[in-house]
């Protein structure tokens, strides 16, 4: 144990240029131990665990997880002590997502369904809104949609054109699709990263409201886990938060409708950004002085239903996207909270179905989203509303994925430091639930999703908020 404390002591007096060069050396190794030249093709698809095939190699790849944390915190308070200028942290971040570009994306294949998605309107001239990939039987690449081959699209229609556009420069190249949508992804990225720069640098919008910490821009940009979901895995998430931080962004400098219907693009690309649109339009609406509260009104509403009826025109009605999306709730999930309460429930033979407790965490949501309401219109601030939302879905939705704890995590960075480590606790919790759901379950329990759920979800869910709270506690002394 002494040793350890000795070389974490030696590891926080290391040099920047060290420190950065350590995280590359990690990072490189990404596209040698899961390469995506060579198997982007593969049929069936590949995951952690067709690389990491044994407990050791599972164990290997959480090391080189927390080795990754470990530097990326080590380097975010070196270049916050070297007052480290803008545009080298935007290289640097550029230069370690390089290798990520050719890595394989072993925690989420969704890049596959993007590509055969988008290949149904540049190629095939018909909407992923209303026709599934399986339609179009003698497709080359339908089997790489597995699963998901007769399901239409619960994105929306501004992902969808996005895909679309991809896959219009790239027809018929399923390699450079893919590394399309992963440059998409590092672009969105970088910028989400320079507007939250641009809003640690501004003063707060009001005395009272929390003013982020200067490494907010470096605790985006660097961090391990958003790397791996927004380059690696190229997930579409970082485009929704992309708009709903612009437009935030915008409302802060008092362009309040032209800021709202900025955030409107991100349902439109995602629909779980509907959840953050309230608390935003309530806070700017309250804001208008009384001449200006009706023109806003009318101006968001009816811009929000012209954006709608713009981005949805090449491809139909939204009734199907919102069909496809209430089947999808429908559907019970795994490794959640609420898939441990289930499973508990059924291991003690109480008579309580599935349904009943699904419908009580709804009720549970409606409440928490009531009570944030509540808080806002008292004067509460919109990031936190909205951190607070997006933490209150992730535990009561009955599913759960790694890539859902970046919703949050843009908003607890502009909150205070104690919120930011919750954010970045919970975003390395969540990608060793893989390994936990993955390896231990398989090799170490048996199989058995009891004691995986009975391991994993107070390691992924509650732990965060125990560190945050110690944070707060040793902050307070």
């Amino acid at each position: 144990m002494s040793s350890l404390n000795s070389l974490l002591q030696r590891a926080k007096q290391a040099p920047l240029w060290l420190i950065l060069l350590v995280s590359l050396a990690a990072y490189s190794l990404f596209p040698l131990w899961f390469p995506l030249l060579g198997r982007y093709s593969t049929y069936p698809l590949s995951d952690i665990r067709t690389f990491t095939p044994s407990l050791g190699s599972g164990l290997g790849y959480a090391l080189l997880l927390g080795a990754l944390f470990i530097f990326y915190e080590l380097a975010v308070r070196r270049a916050q002590e070297r007052a480290l200028r803008p545009l080298p942290i935007l290289l640097i971040t550029l230069i370690f997502c390089l290798p990520l570009l050719f890595t394989y994306p072993i925690n989420a294949t969704d890049i596959y369904r993007y590509f055969i998605r988008g290949r149904i309107s540049s190629v095939y001239g018909d909407s992923p809104f209303s026709t599934p990939p399986n339609t179009f039987s003698d497709d080359p690449y339908l089997s790489l949609a597995g699963e998901w081959a007769g399901e239409t699209s619960p994105y929306g229609p501004l992902w969808e054109t996005a895909a679309a556009v991809i896959t219009y420069l790239a027809p018929n190249n399923l390699l450079a699709g893919l590394l399309l949508f992963k440059a998409l992804g590092l672009i969105l990225h970088l910028a989400v990263g320079v507007l939250l720069y641009l809003w640690q640098k501004a003063p707060p919008a009001t005395p009272d409201a929390p003013h982020p910490t200067p490494d907010a821009f470096l605790w985006w940009l660097w961090n391990p886990a958003l790397l791996l979901t927004f380059v690696v895995d190229a997930h579409n998430d970082v485009m929704m938060l992309f708009w709903l931080v612009w437009g935030a962004w915008l409302l802060r400098n008092g362009r309040s409708t032209i800021g709202f219907l900025m955030m409107v693009m991100a349902p439109l690309t995602k629909p779980i950004a509907l959840l953050a649109l309230p608390f935003f339009w309530l806070d700017a609406w309250r804001q208008q002085p009384r001449s200006a509260m009706w023109r806003f009104l009318l101006g968001t509403i009816g811009g929000t239903l012209a954006l709608v009826w713009l981005t949805f025109l090449p491809f139909g009605s939204p009734v199907e996207l919102a069909m496809r999306l209430w089947h999808e709730a429908a559907d019970i999930g795994g490794f959640s909270p609420v898939i441990l309460v289930i499973l508990i429930a059924s291991s003690l033979g109480l008579p309580v179905p599935n349904a009943a407790i699904t419908n009580l965490a709804l009720v549970l949501f409606a409440s928490v989203t009531l009570w944030l309401v509540w808080r806002l219109w008292r004067g509460g601030s919109p990031l936190r509303a909205t951190a607070n939302i997006y933490l209150a879905y992730i535990l009561t939705a009955s599913s759960f994925r790694i890539w859902y704890t970046a919703w949050a995590f843009p908003w607890l960075l502009l909150d205070t430091p104690q919120r930011q480590r919750l954010g970045k606790t919970f975003l390395l919790t969540a990608q060793f639930s893989v390994l936990i759901y993955g390896h231990l379950r398989v090799y170490v329990l048996g199989g058995q999703h009891l004691l995986a759920h009975l391991i994993g979800v107070p390691l992924t869910f509650a732990l965060p908020f125990f560190v945050a709270y110690r944070r707060a506690q040793s902050t307070n002394r």
